[in-house]
């Protein structure tokens, strides 16, 4: 560019493609800050995951040690640690629905349907296991050891 041809620029705005020009380089800084700092943050938890005391790692490395983590992360999922799992929430879940129902028993300021509801809906609510196949429509039969007759709860045991 010619002194003439700034001096006739000063006074105008920059067009469109000379405002993409001045912003390239910032948006790539920023894209390039942002790379870094996602692998410094993956390095930090490569050097926990393998117990590692090297703090210089290149950026290979660190992607190289970040997939063969999550390989094996992968390859050692168990399925019967998820169904295991699965069964302690619901033992949990049972013991929780007898404490809910032994309060209801005991406290006498509870309205009785009120317990008699809540149990029922916890009844409903009760995990099912994945070996049970999909969920069967549930019915509003009463809980088992209610008499909405005698509008009393008995003991009420889920086994």
């Amino acid at each position: 560019m010619t002194a003439s041809s700034t001096a006739h620029n000063v006074g105008r705005h920059p067009s469109a493609k000379e405002e993409r020009k001045m912003r390239k380089p910032l948006i790539e800084r920023k894209r390039r800050e942002r790379i870094n700092n996602c692998l410094d943050q993956l390095k930090d938890t490569v050097i926990g995951a393998f117990s590692l005391d090297q703090s210089k790692l290149e950026k290979a490395d660190i992607l190289e040690m970040t997939v063969k983590h999550l390989q094996n992360i992968q390859s050692s999922h168990d399925p019967t640690l998820g169904l295991e799992a699965q069964q302690k929430y619901s033992t949990g879940y049972i013991q929780c629905m007898h404490e809910v129902h032994n309060m209801a028993l005991t406290c006498e300021w509870m309205d009785k349907t009120l317990g008699s509801r809540l149990l029922k809906h916890l009844l409903k609510s009760l995990p099912k296991s994945k070996e049970e196949g999909p969920p069967s429509p549930r019915n509003d039969a009463p809980l088992p050891g209610f008499s909405p007759l005698r509008g009393d709860l008995e003991m009420w045991r889920p086994w």
